[in-house]
């Protein structure tokens, strides 16, 4: 299950049970659909294709890919080296793979754009019709996608697309921008199934219990030792409010391998906070993703 299954059932559970009450924010990174295991390094190769097409999507994924936060860095190969599989084992046609890299090759099936033509129909006030023709430009990328590391291919020519059209005067500025488009959404989709996507969630708190509140208050948008402190003070207070809250501090502290222990541990408490389960449930979750980015043991 990717993390954006697991944030489509967390999200709302928390927020039912959160409703405009006091709460902690959490960092978490998601997962993506494709299991990377943790890398933050990225090379993009040459790929086969127009070479006019192929330099266009090249410069885009580069440029896409120093955008996503997950990655520390992106090398640029496109016109020095090329990505070859077998299917299983993958390599580079003159260099080294280096351990703990993506490699990615962005071969270009189809980058093109088609002008023609579609009937606008307006009404009139007297009922009449006025029929006009507009031109039209649509553009279409498609890639055949390959991602590989020094173990062997991660995914194997997966294509992605990308279309846009545009009504109105066609000129070649409107032309290349629709391709540019076209190209940007083809690339954002692979991407989209390979970066981990950094966010705050919102882990609301059980304010039943005033005394224990009393403690927690200060430590909600607090410094992480502040939140840690706290968390340890809670663990020398009995019942399932220090016990709920103490797990929250303890995740946005950044503990969230001990925080998980801690939910677990609050929701079979007899008068547990409600909502408690689900709120577990969200926090395995997150500690799934980490430890499939290599973020938590």
């Amino acid at each position: 299950m990717t993390t954006s299954a697991h944030l489509a059932f967390v999200v709302p559970a928390l927020l039912a049970v959160a409703g405009c009450g006091a709460s902690v924010e959490v960092d978490h990174w998601s997962a993506a659909a494709i299991d990377i295991d943790g890398a933050r390094d990225v090379v993009v190769t040459d790929a086969f294709g127009r070479g006019d097409s192929v330099d266009a999507i090249a410069a885009v994924a580069v440029e896409r890919l120093r955008y996503e936060p997950w990655f520390s860095s992106v090398a640029d190969l496109s016109r020095h080296d090329r990505l070859e599989t077998d299917g299983v084992d993958a390599w580079l046609r003159h260099g080294e793979m280096e351990r703990g890299t993506l490699y990615l090759r962005f071969d270009v099936l189809e980058d093109l754009a088609v002008i023609g033509s579609a009937e606008r129909v307006v009404e009139n006030a007297d009922g009449s019709v006025d029929i006009f023709v507009d031109e039209v430009v649509s553009a279409h990328t498609l890639l055949s996608v390959t991602l590989a590391d020094d173990r062997g291919v991660i995914l194997d020519e997966l294509e992605y697309e990308g279309v846009v059209e545009v009504a109105g005067p066609v000129d070649e500025a409107v032309i290349g921008a629709a391709m540019q488009s076209a190209a940007t959404a083809a690339v954002a989709a692979a991407i989209g199934e390979i970066a981990p996507r950094h966010q705050l969630v919102s882990v609301p708190l059980d304010e039943r219990d005033e005394d224990v509140m009393s403690l927690v208050r200060p430590a909600i948008d607090a410094s992480s030792a502040k939140q840690q402190a706290v968390a340890d003070r809670l663990a020398n207070v009995a019942g399932p409010s220090a016990l709920f809250n103490r797990a929250a501090l303890t995740e946005a502290a950044g503990d969230l391998v001990g925080a998980v222990e801690l939910y677990r541990a609050a929701a079979r408490m007899a008068g547990a906070f409600d909502g408690a389960a689900d709120i577990k449930n969200g926090a395995e979750a997150r500690l799934q993703d980490a430890r499939l980015l290599g973020l938590v043991r």
